[in-house]
C-alpha cells in the first residue's frame, strides 16, 4: 500500500523539484498540501496538476491548518520543505503527532541545534518505530554514487589529493535571493550554509576517506549576500589515513630514509565554495563545479553540467583501470523520496518496496555535512576537528 503523505511548504524547491519528483514515486501519495499562508498553498495546488490525484488533494494553511493535518490519522507521513529556521519545530510537531518525516537539508541552523533534534528523535521517537530522514538530494544522486563506486575499485589505488569546488552567480534580487529568509538570514553563513551542504555531501559520498579536520578562511565579497558568501578551505584526512609513500624505491635516485625526513601520503584536499562569482560570459574559463580526485593510478572528475553529473575516470597506462565517461541525470529528489517511502513501508511491516531504502538520508549523515560547513565558517585559520565538533 502506498504511504499517504502531506507536503508542507510551498517555496521554489517544493514547487520546482518536489512536485515533479513525486510523479515518479508511486509509493507516496500526497493527500494534503500546506503552507503558512492561504495564497501560497493555493499557488502550490495550482502547480500540482502533474499529480494524478490533483483534484482530491486538500489544502490547508497557518497553524490551525498544520494542526489539523497532524491530527488526521489518515496522514502517515509529512514532507517538510520549509526555511531553515522554521523547519526543526515542524519536524518536532510531526514526530510528536506520530508521523514519519522527511525534511529538507540542512537539518538545523547550527550543529548544536541539529544535535539536539537528532538526540530527541533517537531517544524518544525512533524507539517508537517512527522514520525521520533528511533530504540531501546530492547524497542520492546516481552520478555521485557511481563516482564513489569507481573510486573504491582496487585498481585505481588510494586517493592522493582532491579539489572540491562550487561557484555560483547570485545577482541581487534574483529568484533564490529574493526570498525574505535568504535575503536577511537568521542562520550562519547565508547561502554558504543553505547551498554549501550539497558540496559537503558530495565530499562525504564520493571520497573513500572523508576529511576529519578543516582549516579555512571565510569572506563576504558581495554586500547583498550576508553574512558570508565564500569559504576557502583545506580538508585534512584522519591521521590513521596517512601511509608511507606509494610505489617501489627509485632505482635512479635511491633514498636513504635515515638521511631524509620522508613525508607521508594522506588524502588531503581543497574546498572552494562561493556564491560571489562574477556574472561573466566566458564559457570554459571558470573551472567546473564538482570534484577532481587524483589517485595512485587514475584521475576522476565529477562535473555538474546543467541538471546532470558527468563522471570521468582515466587510468594510467598499464594500471588495469577501465576508462569511464558517463552522464547521469540529477534525480536525487526522486531517489530520496522513493527510499523514504520504502523505509516507511518497512516500518509498517510491508517489506521492501521500489525505493530499496539504503539509509543514505539518515540524520547523522546530514549532521556531518552541516558540521563541515560550520567548520569552514568558524575556522578563521585554526584547525577544527569535525569529530570534536559533532561530539
Amino acid at each position: 500500500m502506498p504511504v499517504t503523505a502531506a507536503l508542507l511548504g510551498s517555496g521554489i524547491f517544493a514547487t520546482t523539484a518536489y512536485l515533479p519528483a513525486l510523479t515518479g514515486v508511486p509509493d507516496l501519495v500526497i493527500s494534503h498540501l500546506w503552507s503558512r499562508s492561504a495564497s501560497s498553498v493555493s499557488k502550490l495546488h495550482a502547480a500540482s496538476t502533474s499529480l494524478s490525484n490533483h483534484a482530491d488533494i486538500a489544502t490547508a494553511s497557518g497553524d490551525d491548518g498544520l494542526a489539523a493535518i497532524l491530527a488526521d490519522k489518515d496522514v502517515e507521513a509529512v514532507i517538510v520543505v520549509l526555511p531553515i529556521v522554521a523547519q526543526p519545530d515542524v519536524v518536532r510537531q510531526a514526530l510528536r503527532a506520530g508521523k514519519h518525516v522527511i525534511s529538507e537539508k540542512p537539518l538545523g541552523k547550527d550543529v548544536a541545534h541539529a544535535k539536539a533534534l537528532i538526540d530527541e528523535y533517537e531517544t524518544v521517537y525512533k524507539p517508537k518505530g517512527l522514520i525521520w530522514r533528511v533530504a540531501e538530494n546530492w547524497a542520492h544522486e546516481p552520478g555521485l554514487r557511481r563516482a564513489a563506486e569507481l573510486l573504491r575499485q582496487p585498481a585505481v589505488g588510494p586517493v592522493l589529493y582532491y579539489e572540491a569546488r562550487q561557484e555560483a552567480v547570485v545577482p541581487d534580487g534574483s529568484k533564490y535571493h529574493a526570498t525574505s529568509w535568504r535575503t536577511i538570514p537568521e542562520y550562519q553563513g547565508g547561502f554558504v550554509l543553505d547551498g554549501g551542504v550539497h558540496l559537503a555531501a558530495l565530499v562525504r559520498v564520493v571520497l573513500p576517506t572523508p576529511p576529519a579536520a578543516v582549516l579555512s578562511a571565510s569572506a563576504l565579497h558581495r554586500t547583498h549576500l550576508p553574512p558570508h558568501d565564500t569559504v576557502t578551505a583545506l580538508l585534512l584526512a584522519p591521521a590513521a589515513a596517512a601511509t608511507a609513500p606509494h610505489g617501489p624505491p627509485s632505482a635512479a635516485a635511491p633514498v636513504n630514509p635515515a638521511e631524509l625526513r620522508l613525508g607521508h601520503s594522506a588524502p588531503n584536499g581543497t574546498f572552494l565554495l562561493s556564491f560571489a562569482a562574477p556574472d561573466v560570459d566566458a564559457p570554459g574559463l571558470r573551472p567546473p563545479n564538482g570534484i577532481y580526485v587524483a589517485t595512485a593510478h587514475a584521475t576522476l572528475r565529477v562535473e555538474q553540467v546543467g541538471r546532470a553529473f558527468r563522471v570521468r575516470l582515466v587510468g594510467a597506462p598499464g594500471a588495469g583501470v577501465e576508462n569511464v565517461d558517463e552522464t547521469h541525470d540529477m534525480t536525487g529528489v526522486q531517489v530520496e523520496l522513493a527510499q523514504f517511502a520504502d523505509a516507511v513501508g518497512a516500518a509498517k511491516g510491508q517489506g521492501a518496496g521500489a525505493g530499496a531504502d539504503k539509509g543514505w538520508s539518515e540524520p547523522r549523515h546530514a549532521l556531518w555535512d552541516l558540521a563541515l560547513i560550520q567548520a569552514t565558517l568558524t575556522s578563521e585559520g585554526n584547525k577544527v576537528d569535525l569529530g570534536a565538533l559533532i561530539g
